[in-house]
């Protein structure tokens, strides 16, 4: 009897669980099925999807010095629902962050009383964020909530700018590095789902850390030596400023391996502050760009008489008494002069529009065309920065059309482009592919991206190397006796070629707006660099010989002082020409013989930064600060505070460089 008993208590508890589960696997099958709409609102109301802020890989010069890195600062906002005392926080963020009452008000009293998120300010600076969590202990008695926000931070603020480039809001890469390799640079993008209590604040746990972001490890080397850089671009500006010109752009590049140890224009723009940067300034006029080369294209119709055999070093050319007729139009030499009869050196010493028009009537259109086409005229040189352009070439025409090309009128071609051609005499006749990032390595410092599989190969041979060396001696005569005596430097041989080139207009050329270039490489030797300096516009004298000659031969002067550039007999064994320019001073203001960074892990003092590289500063400070402020590139000449023993109000330092 009392086991019947049992057995029924035990199937009945059986059926009730049976009945309740299911009751909940029903009401669960409804929910998941057939959802009631408030139920879901109201979820929602506890799950939030957040974007995540992308952070982006460093981008160091050659040496390792930081062009482009990324900082992390505070997002402030609020839940107006949480501020305990609303008027005494609107005093506070008034006064701390330099808002109006206008501004604050709207936010910490919203129209809508259930508003549970209210954004303040998207970037804090580093003394705001320390300044209101001294202030405010308790930040959650006020509603406050700091965000980690990563923001791109360009420390030398415009140099390398056009190199560089910069991001938008949606922390993409634009121009530059940052644009055409983003994909190596830039986080993924991604988003969490987070939960939120019933005041709407994320609840964070140990498997949802909410809204931090895993970064890109990814380092981006540069060819650019950002020492070098900051000189030349000072020396750019100088120039464009005296002669009050709309632009100049110089590229300086290793004419064997296609490095681009310097690439400047001015005017330029800082990528830290987009708002106050004009779109010209922003342009990278070194591949945008495209110009009427003038003289500096006459050694290339040289390249091609020479390389298609349709003269030698011998055969003269008579000058036509300074004045040739071709196609019933008038080719006439610069300044009226009259050279009488030269060899194709002379051509190229001299200048000589008459000479170069005679060697490009003798090739012929169809040679001269398939030459300038395998020397890259008209294509992209290949340079990994974004906007590059082609250049423009008359590929049909008679012998007008011809003959202006031979002397580098009618067709257009890119800074980036010329100087390419030049390395290639340089080198000794093969193949370069211009480019600016050397490598690019995980957070293993292994090279995912290396610029020496890609670009630094000996590429194809162009010109036969001892037609590249006749070449290199004829740009060597311009200097050493030619129309850019100017240039030379005492115990270096200099190669190259002025260009004065008048602007084309609608219907023919202005006759007041020019385009004054050099280009050349040195020692002729043995060529370390070669380089195109360019001033577009200059105003009161527009020939190249005054305008762009100075400039060149004053970077050449910056790159022998901070390279293993060593004075060498003159390759012409002549006597030194009393008119050769003395190399100038040392322009770098670094002690010698250069510091080595003194590491120091004491908080309370300050390190002596004076004759260190900005990478080895940085190192060498140690403690918290709010900010480190730089200015200027190259190495440490001055800082505040000064070294010694460090005071409690010294929250941020600044180095200059130079």
């Amino acid at each position: 009897m009392d086991k019947d008993k049992t057995k029924g208590r035990i199937q009945f508890v059986f059926v009730l669980i049976s009945i309740a589960f299911v009751t909940v696997l029903g009401a669960v099958l409804k929910l998941q099925l057939f959802p009631n709409p408030k139920t879901v609102e109201l979820a929602k109301q506890y799950i939030n999807i957040k974007d995540l802020p992308p952070k982006r890989g460093d981008i160091l010069d050659r040496n390792g010095n930081p062009l482009a890195i990324t900082v992390e600062y505070d997002r402030l906002s609020v839940d107006p629902g949480d501020i305990k005392d609303k008027e005494a926080l609107i005093k506070i963020l008034s006064k701390e962050l330099n808002m109006s009452d206008k501004e604050l008000r709207p936010k910490i009293f919203p129209d809508d009383p259930n508003k549970r998120y209210v954004k303040i300010k998207n970037i804090l600076t580093r003394q705001e964020s320390r300044r209101l969590k001294e202030i405010i202990k308790r930040p959650k008695d006020y509603g406050l909530i700091f965000e980690p926000v990563p923001k791109r931070s360009y420390p030398n603020k415009s140099l390398a700018s056009h190199a560089i480039g910069f991001i938008d809001a949606a922390a993409d890469g634009k121009n530059g590095v940052e644009g055409y390799y983003d994909e190596y640079i830039k986080t993924a993008s991604s988003r969490i789902r987070y939960q939120k209590d019933n005041k709407g604040n994320p609840i964070y746990s140990a498997s949802n850390p909410a809204f931090l972001s895993k970064g890109n490890d990814n380092v981006v080397y540069l060819t650019i030596d950002s020492d070098i850089q900051y000189q030349i671009e000072r020396e750019l500006k100088a120039a464009v400023e005296k002669w009050r010109a709309a632009s100049g752009t110089v590229i300086v590049m290793d004419p064997y391996t296609g490095e681009i140890i310097s690439l400047a224009n001015y005017p330029d723009y800082d990528p830290n502050d987009l708002k106050e940067s004009a779109n010209f300034a922003m342009k990278n006029r070194a591949v945008t760009d495209i110009f009427e080369p003038g003289s500096t294209f006459k050694i290339v119709t040289a390249g091609i008489a020479l390389k298609t055999k349709t003269t030698d070093l011998n055969e003269k050319f008579w000058d036509e008494n300074g004045s040739f007729v071709v196609g019933g139009k008038k080719i006439s030499e610069a300044k009226g002069h009259d050279y009488g009869w030269m060899n194709i050196e002379g051509i190229i010493a001299k200048s000589s529009n008459i000479g170069s028009a005679k060697l490009g009537l003798k090739i012929g259109y169809s040679k001269f065309i398939t030459g300038i086409d395998e020397f890259g005229f008209g294509q992209k040189t290949g340079v990994d920065l974004p906007g590059e352009v082609s250049g423009l070439i008359q590929r049909k025409g008679g012998q007008v059309e011809l003959s202006n090309m031979a002397f580098g009128q009618g067709i257009s071609v890119t800074a980036m482009q010329m100087v390419r051609m030049y390395s290639i005499i340089a080198n000794g006749g093969y193949d370069v592919t211009p480019h600016v990032v050397k490598k690019i390595v995980n957070k293993n410092g292994e090279e995912i991206l290396a610029a020496s599989k890609t670009n630094d190969s000996k590429g194809d041979s162009l010109i036969p190397e001892d037609i590249a060396h006749s070449l290199g001696d004829m740009l060597r005569s311009v200097v050493s006796e030619g129309t850019a005596t100017g240039t030379d430097i005492s115990g270096f041989d200099i190669g190259g070629k002025t260009g004065t080139a008048q602007k084309p207009v609608r219907g023919g050329y202005s006759k007041d707006k020019y385009v004054a270039s050099f280009l050349g490489f040195f020692p002729v030797s043995k060529p370390k660099y070669s380089m195109l300096v360019l001033i577009d516009e200059p105003k009161g004298n527009y020939f190249a010989a005054v305008v762009a000659v100075p400039l060149f031969r004053d970077i050449a002067n910056v790159l022998i002082q901070n390279s293993s550039v060593t004075p060498m007999a003159s390759k012409d064994n002549k006597k030194e020409d009393p008119k050769k320019v003395e190399l100038k001073a040392p322009i770098k203001a670094t002690p010698e013989p250069l510091r080595k960074p003194v590491l120091s892990s004491d908080p309370s003092s300050v390190p002596n930064l004076t004759g260190l590289t900005l990478r080895d500063a940085l190192k060498s400070i140690s403690g918290k600060w709010d900010d480190i402020k730089v200015e200027g590139a190259g190495r440490v000449v001055r800082q505040v505070p000064s070294p010694g023993p460090r005071n409690e109000q010294d929250r941020i330092i600044t180095i200059w460089l130079q």
